[in-house]
Parts: C-alpha cells; structure tokens; sequence
C-alpha cells in the first residue's frame, strides 16, 4: 500500500518537509538558488487531438491564448520526433502552439492535430481517475473569468466560486479563489487567484490581470515515486506535501518547482487506492489528450547521468534537430513511473 495521508483540519504541511520551507510564510516560495537549477520550469504542454476547433475555442477566445500553425517540420525532424514520442509512421499530424506572447514564464501548449482520432486517455472529467488532469491559469479577478467563461458556453465543475483558506507554514492563512471549468478531452482548466498579499500562482500580463498556462496537474497512482523522479532525475524541489480535505474525499497534494522558479510547476494529486478510477488509454503519445511534459535544461548529460544513477531507463534519444517549438536543440525522453511521458531538452 502506497504512502497515504489522512487528517482531521483542512490543510496541513506535512512533517516530511525540509525545515526551510516549513519556516516561511508561503507554501509556494523557494530558498533555493535559480542559478543552480539544471532543468528550468515546465516548459510546454503537448495535447494530442483531432479536434483543434474545440482546443481554439477555450484556450484562445476563452483564456486569450495566441494561435499559429501549423508549422512545418522537416522529414528530418519529423522522424525525430516520431522517434521521441513513439508516434507511428502512419498517423499523420500538424504542429500548433499556443502561446501568450510577451510574458515570460508561462507554459507554451504544443498541440498535435491527428489526422485520425487516437485512443483516449480519459473518458470523464472524474477528479479521481488517473492521469492528466489540466492546467492553471493566474488572475487577478477570478470571478470575471468565470462570467466571460460562463458566457462562452463553458461549464463550471463546480457549483460557485470557490474560496478557500491555505494554511502557511508559520501558521498564518491567506484565500484562494478558483474557478475550474471543464474543457476538451476530459481535462480541466483553473482560473485561480491568490489574495493576502501573496503573488500570484505564475505569471501574468499586469494590463490585463490574467496569465497562464503556468501550471499543469496531473492525478497520480504513488505520489512518492513521482517525487522520486522529479528530485532524484530532473533535480528539481518540493515546496509543499500536504493533505487536502476541503473535499469529501480527502487527498495527497504535492508541489513540484524548478530549483529557485516561481512559475511553471507540476502540481500532483494523490487519492487512496480504494478512491482510484484508472485511467484509459496509457497517458503518452500518441494517445488523445495531455501526453508530454517538456523541460529546458542547461546540461542534458548532466541529466542522462543522474537517470543513469537512479536507474531509470531513456525511453528515446537523444536526437539533435530544429523544431518549431524549441529551435535546434537535443532530446530525450523518459517514461515517468505513472506512464506519463516526459521531454527533456538541452536548446543550442
């Protein structure tokens, strides 16, 4: 039986934390140094579908991303990529991204238009299958996201606004707002502010007061291996391991940062097993949905030793080619213990 926490009041920070992140005042700040990170924030988000009308529809109208594609690869490239990915040779594709130009650190979408349907990796918007579960998005007024949302058609998951107390590690609290809505492929969106004077989840445009994608979730079979992989492979940090009981079935919430980043994380979510739904299709390309988390990285063998270490295989690469999404660069990918598949990438 996996590590499971369970409590009585709402939000706890979990005594497994590092002494420093439980003596500051915010579950998401970092003592540790950006310089000394090798691998940089979450990087893009790539979303396998044949339906780019319904992708465009959300995350252009509604949360004011920019669209450009489809954007042509070499045979070269493409070979690469297939190689990476383990997308077959007859499925065709066409590359888009979706960006929100001009503010840094926030997550570029790379989004694969199939020219056939693929199997699917969810089949509901269930909170508690496994697999992915969606991305955030930091705004200074929650609630007039929610209205233009609302006006566009879109369903909110939840009755109202939510609004919530998090606790902080010296014991002060501040609220969150968030407003999840459901989106194409079974996964989620989450426009989310945060009040008490502490900064936002991600960068956002200050004109606007909206921003995002700056983070992507996913549900999780054993959280401890996940971490595991992060730390141990991609050296990266835990700012916060805690139990959530806001719901009615409480579960494990584990945050995930570049070293000394302030944007860009991968929060992961863990329930009971007896409170599991497993998921569809493996959640890798080139199944439908959320399929690939891609990370820079200063030093790609640095990154192929550490693996090497902690004996986790290469699932592919490295390849060196140019990409639309990345410039030329050089690549790997890794199988991460949930079947998820992770993009590793040194640019240059």
């Amino acid at each position: 039986m996996k590590r499971f926490l369970s409590v009585l009041m709402a939000i706890i920070v979990v005594a497994s934390l590092p002494v420093w992140a439980q003596n500051n005042d915010d579950v998401m700040a970092s003592t540790a140094n950006a310089q000394n990170a090798n691998a940089g924030p979450l990087h893009t988000v790539t979303f396998i579908t044949p339906d780019l009308a319904g992708l465009r529809k959300l995350y252009e109208t509604g949360m004011g991303l920019t669209v450009s594609g489809p954007h042509p690869v070499d045979s070269e490239g493409r070979a690469a990529q297939r190689r990476l990915w383990g997308v077959p040779d007859n499925l065709g594709y066409a590359v888009y991204l979706f960006r929100r130009p001009g503010i840094d650190g926030t997550i570029q979408m790379r989004v694969l238009v199939t020219e056939q349907p693929t199997p699917p990796m969810r089949d509901s918007w269930n909170r508690k299958q496994l697999g992915p579960y969606g991305m955030g998005f930091p705004t200074l007024n929650v609630y007039a996201w929610d209205q233009a949302l609302l006006t566009l058609g879109y369903e909110r998951a939840v009755p109202e606004v939510e609004v919530f107390q998090v606790s902080a590690p010296n014991g002060d609290s501040y609220p969150v707002t968030e407003a999840p809505f459901f989106g194409p492929e079974y996964l989620r969106i989450i426009a989310i502010g945060r009040g008490g004077g502490r900064p936002q989840v991600g960068a956002y445009d200050k004109r606007t007061g909206r921003g995002g994608p700056v983070y992507a979730t996913q549900i999780v079979p054993d959280a401890d291996a996940m971490v595991d992989f992060f730390t141990k492979v991609l050296d990266m940090e835990v700012r916060s391991d805690r139990t959530w009981a806001e719901y009615e079935v409480p579960f494990r919430f584990t945050l995930i940062h570049s070293k000394g980043s302030q944007t860009g994380h991968t929060p992961l979510v863990e329930y009971a097993d007896e409170h599991e739904v497993a998921g569809l299709a493996a959640p890798r390309p080139p199944n439908r949905g959320m399929a690939i988390w891609s990370y820079s990285v200063k030093d790609l063998d640095a990154i192929l030793a550490r693996a090497k270490a902690e004996n986790m295989p290469v699932h592919a690469g490295p390849e060196t080619y140019t990409s639309p999404s990345f410039g030329t660069h050089r690549a790997v990918t890794f199988i991460a213990p949930n079947g998820f598949m992770i993009e590793v990438f040194e640019p240059g």
